[in-house]
């Protein structure tokens, strides 16, 4: 039906619902239907990167939805835009958000993802895994080639000292291991990665920081 339907020179393929504002093409999405996705896809006139009311691509649906193939449909057409922001968020911080390991691999492949994209208060994609103790989004985006390991957000905390923080001390390894990391880095508190896990008791991260060949032991806030 669908296919029969786009063969008709009147169609509007890009018609959104009143309401929402959501397209043939993100409700195929959000439904995981990969089989009209590609129809829709073929269309010369198709609005791969249309936003409904709440900022919603169909991209972000997919992801959102954990439909791998209707992700990786999408990120084959020559238009998508893959770092639509909705809500600050974009579609590789959703995937990181939910953990979905095989589309942020997808997402990484993309030769125009920007890996490194701030959010409202400047945390990045890598930032946000390493709060969450997210280990394997954090190795995925510390093998891309683009990745800014020492990004501060706003408060002037890395990704090294939300891990450190929040004591996820699988992301702390993988962090320490990355050849640009600045383990001394200080934040808008003047405080490094190492005070704050010593004032926090984390001593496992204590002991990782202080096997870092550049750790400073003596630095005073």
């Amino acid at each position: 039906c669908v296919e029969l339907l786009l063969k008709h020179p009147n169609i509007n393929v890009n018609y959104a619902d009143k309401k929402y504002g959501e397209t043939a093409l993100m409700n195929a999405s959000y439904n995981g239907n990969s089989e009209c996705v590609e129809l829709l896809l073929k269309h010369p006139n198709i609005n791969v990167n249309h936003a409904a009311k709440d900022g919603y691509t169909a991209l972000i649906w997919a992801i959102y939805k954990d439909h791998t193939e209707c992700v990786e449909l999408l990120l084959k057409h020559l238009n998508i835009n893959v770092n639509h922001v909705n809500k600050e968020h974009t579609a590789l911080i959703h995937a990181i958000i939910n953990g979905y390991t095989d589309i942020i691999e997808l997402l990484l492949k993309h030769p125009n993802i920007n890996i490194n994209h701030a959010m409202k208060y400047g945390n990045t994609a890598l930032i946000k895994a390493s709060l969450n103790g997210k280990t394997e989004c954090v190795e995925l985006l510390l093998k891309h080639p683009n990745i800014n390991v020492n990004h501060a957000n706003n408060n002037g905390d890395t990704a090294l000292i939300w891990a450190i923080e929040k004591s996820h001390t699988g992301c702390v390894k993988l962090l320490l291991k990355h050849p640009n990391i600045n383990v001394n880095h200080t934040n808008k508190h003047g405080a490094t990665a190492l005070i704050i896990a010593s004032e926090k008791g984390h001593f496992e991260c204590v002991e990782l920081l202080l096997k870092h060949p550049n750790i400073n032991v003596n630095y005073a806030n």
